[in-house]
């Protein structure tokens, strides 16, 4: 995991992203959004998905769920990664798992790149990631599509 984490600051440092230390975890959008004054629209989650034609990280904010018709429509039958599959996937945690650095196909919701910026996980569950939601796309070469219900 300390790869992961030395390659998330890297990468983060150079698309002009911060860090933010919480000191404590931080697992959900309401936690995220208490420890640091921002809409739950401004938080994302980064969510792994086991489906038939590979696994993928979906990206919505949080306020948005993930429609899984959407997203099967794609990628054939889904479903939402255990945590041991995220780990092995990843290399991150539930609850830590980044917007970028992340070896998967990626999707982002259209809703999440209208923001200036977004909150995200930070590779730890103690750690969060401000960044342009422009700079996810542009680094995970992800695709951007309605996936929300």
């Amino acid at each position: 995991m300390q790869n992961e984490i030395k390659l998330l600051m890297s990468v983060a440092k150079r698309l002009g992203g911060e860090i933010i230390h919480v000191g404590k975890p931080v697992k959900t959008v309401e936690q995220a959004t208490r420890e640091t004054n921002v809409s739950q629209d401004k938080v994302i989650k980064s969510l792994v998905l086991v489906c038939e034609r590979e696994p993928v990280l979906v990206i919505v904010d949080g306020i948005s769920r993930v429609s899984m018709k959407k997203v099967e429509k794609l990628l054939g039958k889904c479903r939402f990664a255990k945590p041991k599959e995220v780990k092995e996937l990843t290399g991150y945690q539930v609850g830590g798992v980044p917007p970028i650095a992340v070896p998967l196909r990626t999707i982002v919701d259209e809703m999440v790149v209208k923001k200036d910026y977004v909150i995200g996980g930070g590779g730890r569950i103690d750690t969060l990631l401000k960044i342009s939601p422009c700079k996810i796309v542009e680094y995970q070469k992800a695709e951007v599509m309605d996936i929300r219900e």
